[in-house]
């Protein structure tokens, strides 16, 4: 089957209708959230700490989901989390829509669409390998990642607009929620791995600790783990929560300019998944890749720290966007590909759970230390720090030198 003929699968056809309207929504949000709370509060430690909220019950409840999803079904799981967020983002927008919004509100908020996010991250992940056959995993993760960056690339140019007028921010939610209402009616059927139903009477902590133990008996694993949860450390924070700072502060511009930045971001992202599939670029092993995108992100988050123009950082969001494009569907399918599906959602929830834990802890950091340096201070240190780590990783890891994509 090659991507002609997934383009005749029903079941994966609605999948990629349903994710795609997910993320359109999201970039409504993720632009809407840090300039309500910067309307709200002014205060760059607050927007740290809102973040924070999202990814703090991720951290509590992300393992259970994942044996959840991976004991009864991600199809239920999907539809679930789906509707209860549509819910919740219908909820929220008529709250901001009629005035009534508060900085209470605004963290119960947080913390709500963090608990659905625990259910939706494994479950999205685990349904396309059960969905396609495993020769098809890369050319459907392609085709999932293209279609991704393509509403990563509209959503945050129409956010962002839409969140400058005097009702945009309420509309932009109420958007979401009709995107994540849409998804929940596009989740494919399909047939739970009998091994899966072996396990329905094993012990929900004895099923988590089956995870856990298989992903540290991986050695790569482990170790890719570790690097990308270091960096994430050093990036994830400032871009959440000093990316619209900066262009506030130092751009001097508004809600329409910071979409624009993502918008961009996301066309560098389609850029780079279109170029992946180029066989000659492929002899690059895949770790290699990996930090060096990493070099070129740090180079990126110290050039965004020194710069004043909105040209300049419109070229670097667009470099760095490449760079994230290229290696996210070797990493994805190499993923996939190396956990046992009976596991999916276990291993898939220890490793969010993993990155969900540090972003919140580095957003939370980022906003503490504004208090103590300026923005622009804290984006090229972050961005030295990076690729100074980057360079030392891949020159002293063989580990990650040895990682090569799937072919």
């Amino acid at each position: 089957m090659n991507s002609g003929n997934l383009l005749r699968h029903s079941g994966f056809l609605r999948l990629l209708a349903g994710t795609t309207a997910t993320l359109l929504g999201d970039q409504f949000t993720m632009i809407a959230i840090p300039w309500l709370v910067l309307r709200l509060t002014h205060d760059s430690m607050v927007l740290g700490t809102v973040m924070a909220c999202v990814g703090f019950p991720r951290v509590l409840l992300l393992m259970v989901a994942g044996v959840l999803v991976d004991r009864y079904s991600p199809r239920s799981s999907l539809i679930a989390s789906s509707v209860v967020g549509s819910g919740v983002l219908i909820t929220f927008g008529s709250l901001v829509l009629a005035g009534a919004m508060s900085l209470h509100l605004m963290y119960a908020f947080a913390v709500v669409m963090g608990v659905v996010g625990s259910f939706a991250i494994p479950a999205r992940m685990s349904i396309l390998p059960r969905l396609v056959e495993p020769a098809q995993l890369q050319a459907a993760n392609s085709m999932m990642m293209a279609a991704s960056q393509g509403a990563i690339l509209l959503g945050p140019i129409l956010a962002g607009l839409l969140s400058s007028t005097p009702k945009g921010l309420a509309i932009a939610f109420l958007v979401d929620g009709s995107c994540f209402l849409i998804a929940a009616f596009n989740v494919p059927r399909l047939t739970l791995p009998a091994k899966a139903e072996q396990e329905a009477d094993t012990h929900l902590l004895a099923s988590i600790f089956d995870g856990i133990k298989w992903l540290f008996g991986d050695r790569t694993l482990r170790t890719l783990t570790c690097y990308w949860a270091t960096a994430a450390l050093i990036a994830s924070g400032p871009v959440q929560v000093g990316l619209p700072v900066l262009v506030q502060q130092q751009l001097g511009m508004g809600s329409a300019a910071f979409g624009i930045l993502i918008s961009v971001n996301g066309f560098g992202q389609l850029a780079g998944v279109v170029i992946s599939g180029l066989k000659w670029l492929k002899a690059i092993p895949l770790g290699i890749a990996v930090c060096l995108i990493d070099l070129a992100a740090g180079l990126a988050m110290f050039g965004m720290g020194v710069n004043h123009l909105l040209a300049v950082s419109i070229a670097l969001m667009l470099t760095l966007g490449v760079g994230m494009g290229f290696v996210q569907v070797s990493l994805y399918t190499w993923i996939q590909n190396r956990i046992p599906k009976h596991l999916l959602g276990r291993i898939i929830s220890i490793l969010t759970l993993i990155m969900t834990g540090i972003s919140p802890l580095s957003a939370l950091l980022t906003g503490v230390l504004t208090h103590y340096i300026s923005m622009p201070q804290l984006f090229v240190l972050g961005g030295m720090l990076l690729s100074s780590f980057a360079l030392v990783s891949v020159l002293t890891s063989r580990t990650i030198r040895s990682v090569q994509a799937v072919s």
